[in-house]
């Protein structure tokens, strides 16, 4: 449940194996004008405005519909009695049809409820699943109103006018936080989805604050691969669980024999910043060689700050005469193609804090990760 109005944009349970191995398309940058958010078509079998639901130890009034995607339809619902300030909240309302994604349904619940108190990640209220009499199951899953809709929305009404250098960082440091939240738990869970696609708005006034949602991918690291059969199958869980433009060099090829871990986030952060800057992501057009060797282009346009550049993984020199890039040495350079030269979550949220000027939210905690306070 990425944008409430963009349903291609939210997270399809059920259908990640094929969203996942589908190639992104570029965000059009020659539009003149921001894209226009149309109300969403009311699709057949979806709750009327009035409408109770009881979801767990709360009983919700439908407010109206938001949108749907997948198996999932998206409401707008008041709370009985407000939390946090606001009566409003969010109900997902999940068709599932077989227990593999009732599994996935299960993980993201299990995984916000970990989370919850944590302010870049959006909190969770409640949740509630029945098995149905014809087959299958529902699920219901309650959680708090983001009343500034999704980040790829945000990023669409700024075609004309691309998103500036601090505000960049800005949007960043506030996801990097919520990955922080992840890591820093004990034992540490990996978002393993990380995409401009799962980021959604708050708005207090004028200021935008950025938080983590669909943890249906959410999983433990995990430890290298040591036969072929292992391989395999932390293939078709990648391949399951991620998107392909956002994979690390250990997980487009498994047979590295490499863990997936913490690092595999980090390399996701990277093409996720680089996206943010350019409206595309670094191995769009090169294909999967190009993210097995670290290697991709920076544009000309827009411009951006050699530091800004190194965070994601380039240093002055780096490119050759047509323009492709190798990862680089920078300590926090996050593309790189070996997981252990990549930095780790504190090292990425300090780099962009110093770039701000602003104090790194969070403590240095060196592997293994302790449970800290640190949202």
């Amino acid at each position: 449940m990425a944008s409430y109005n963009n349903p291609k944009a939210m997270a399809r349970h059920g259908q990640q194996q094929q969203q996942h191995n589908q190639h992104h398309h570029h965000m059009q940058p020659q539009m003149p004008m921001p894209v226009p958010v149309h109300p969403p078509a009311v699709p057949a079998g979806t709750f009327v405005p009035g409408t109770k639901i009881q979801v767990g130890e709360h009983r919700v009034v439908i407010q109206k519909y938001l949108s749907e995607g997948g198996f999932a339809h998206v409401y707008l619902v008041k709370l009985p009695r407000p939390i946090d300030g606001t009566d409003q909240a969010v109900l997902k309302r999940v068709a599932v049809p077989d227990k593999e994604t009732l599994r996935s349904m299960r993980t993201e619940v299990e995984t916000m409820k970990r989370l919850k108190g944590h302010h870049p990640i959006v909190t969770y209220m409640d949740s509630h699943a029945s098995e149905l009499k014809g087959g299958g199951y529902e699920v219901f899953l309650l959680m708090e109103y983001c009343n500034g809709g999704g980040l790829i929305d945000f990023m669409n009404t700024r075609l004309q006018h691309r998103l500036t250098e601090p505000e960049i960082l800005n949007i960043f440091s506030d996801i990097a936080e919520g990955v922080a939240c992840m890591h820093y738990l004990k034992p540490p869970l990996l978002h393993r989805d990380l995409k401009v696609e799962n980021v959604l708005i708050t708005l207090h006034g004028d200021k935008r604050k950025f938080k983590l949602c669909d943890f249906g991918s959410a999983a433990p690291p995990r430890p290298a691969p040591q036969t072929v059969a292992e391989c395999r199958l932390i293939d078709e869980d990648v391949q399951r669980h991620t998107t392909m433009q956002y994979r690390s060099p250990e997980m487009v090829d498994v047979y590295r024999k490499q863990p997936i871990d913490e690092k595999s986030d980090i390399w996701a952060l990277g093409v996720l910043l680089y996206k943010l800057c350019y409206y595309t992501t670094p191995f769009e057009d090169q294909g999967q060689l190009a993210i097995l060797n670290a290697s991709y282009r920076f544009p000309h346009y827009p411009v951006f700050s050699d530091k800004l550049k190194q965070l994601i993984g380039k240093l002055s020199g780096d490119d050759d005469e047509f323009g492709t890039l190798r990862a680089n040495t920078s300590e926090a350079s996050m593309l790189r193609e070996n997981p252990g030269s990549r930095p780790n979550i504190y090292q990425v949220l300090r780099e962009s804090c110093l770039m701000q000027g602003r104090e790194v939210p969070i403590n240095n905690v060196r592997p293994p990760p302790l449970i800290q306070a640190i949202c």
